[in-house]
């Protein structure tokens, strides 16, 4: 095998905060996924990066337009005019409206639709906002702002959801998903292989519901965001804890306050039962992580 040439693949990725990646791919291109880089939001506060820090940005995905996912699209768009911006197909319009976009640049996304470009192929599977006891209706004072006109991203934000798979320029495929687990999902996504799952987190969420669909999409490398905010939420509003089921309010919630820490592993060991050879991988803010597959020459 003295032909045998180096090859090199893979990437880096790193999460900002909340649902917020940054992959960098193995031709130097950048994608950014529903990046939240002020990290503030009602006086909420989690993890804010410089706009300075990211250096290039090709590709932009947003599962939805919420503040806490879309606030700082304006801004990227500004700096790097070029990008390609990945939007539900009913939020394109409200998102340019709410950022100043230039629309030339934004691609509306419908579930089930397969985009490819060169080095990038997108596809798109509908999805769902986490859910509240208390229902979402338009007419809801959540849903307007003190004028009492719409808040375009509260409103089109619960309405409009979606999750994407990225196969990357070396052939690395990527799960990106949001919101809420469902009976469904986990026939939906059964045989959607990927390499690495990010997957959003929430005590909204059912155990065993999340780990049935890590098992059936058969992720060897699941990682968990948005709990970060979670935590930072009910140290400000500790009511919202209530939205819990009563028995994770009882297992997680310790004088008033909720252990994150304890439900992470509670939900590791869930997922381990139902899929033993899925990885949790808990990430630290602003850091790189390279992944990849490499094969060299003997020497």
């Amino acid at each position: 095998m003295s032909d045998l040439r180096k090859r090199v693949s893979g990437g880096a990725i790193r999460w900002i905060n909340t649902a917020g990646f940054e992959i960098a791919m193995a031709n130097g291109k950048h994608i950014l996924l529903d990046p939240f880089l002020s990290g503030e939001v009602d006086g909420i506060v989690c993890s804010p990066m410089s706009l300075d820090e990211i250096e290039r940005c090709d590709y932009l995905l947003l599962s939805h337009i919420h503040v806490d996912h879309a606030a700082d699209v304006g801004r990227i768009q500004k700096k790097f005019p070029n990008t390609n911006i990945f939007v539900g197909d009913l939020s394109a319009d409200p998102l340019c409206e709410w950022q100043g976009l230039n629309c030339a640049r934004i691609y509306r996304i419908r579930g089930g639709e397969t985009i490819e470009f060169d080095d990038l192929k997108i596809e798109a599977f509908s999805g769902r906002h986490t859910e509240s006891p208390r229902g979402y209706y338009r007419n809801s004072p959540k849903f307007r702002l003190p004028d009492g006109s719409l808040d375009l991203s509260a409103w089109f934000g619960n309405l409009e959801l979606y999750n994407y798979r990225l196969t990357l320029c070396d052939g690395t495929r990527i799960m990106v998903w949001a919101g809420m687990t469902s009976p469904d999902q986990k026939n939906r996504f059964r045989g959607v292989c990927s390499d690495i799952a990010l997957m959003h987190v929430s005590p909204k969420q059912d155990f065993n519901e999340f780990a049935e669909l890590i098992e059936s999409m058969g992720t060897r490398i699941v990682i968990p965001h948005h709990y970060d905010f979670t935590e930072e939420f009910f140290k400000k509003v500790p009511d919202a804890m209530k939205d819990m089921s009563r028995a994770d309010q009882e297992r997680f919630i310790v004088n008033g306050e909720f252990q994150m820490r304890n439900y992470m592993e509670a939900l590791e060991e869930t997922v381990q039962v139902k899929s033993p050879n899925t990885e949790l991988r808990m990430l630290d803010h602003h850091r790189w992580y390279s992944f990849g597959f490499s094969l060299s020459e003997n020497e």
